[in-house]
């Protein structure tokens, strides 16, 4: 199992609705993962993510109001030309 970090506005809302899919530079090996002052959660690889259009059908679920906040924000944390992951983290009830 490893940890995973979050802003604090996306951990939030991770505690609120259970669920959220984020944008990694790094392919996750391991399912479970631990977050810090939620707990264990299951970590789901969706797919492999090319261009922001790639991001539609799950920012509903994302935490952010629109897939541009959600790419703005990948891009601070991943640089150009590096792999990005999409994953579903669902907490352990």
């Amino acid at each position: 199992m490893s940890d995973m970090s979050f802003l604090p506005m996306l951990k939030s809302f991770l505690r609120e609705r259970g669920e959220i899919y984020t944008v990694r530079h790094y392919n996750y090996r391991t399912r479970l993962c631990d977050i810090e002052d939620i707990g264990r959660c299951d970590r789901r690889l969706i797919r492999r993510v090319n261009a922001p259009v790639d991001l539609d059908p799950y920012v509903s679920l994302s935490g952010f109001p629109s897939r541009q906040d959600w790419w703005a924000a990948v891009r601070r944390f991943v640089g150009p030309g590096e792999d990005m992951f999409l994953f579903k983290v669902v907490i352990k009830r």
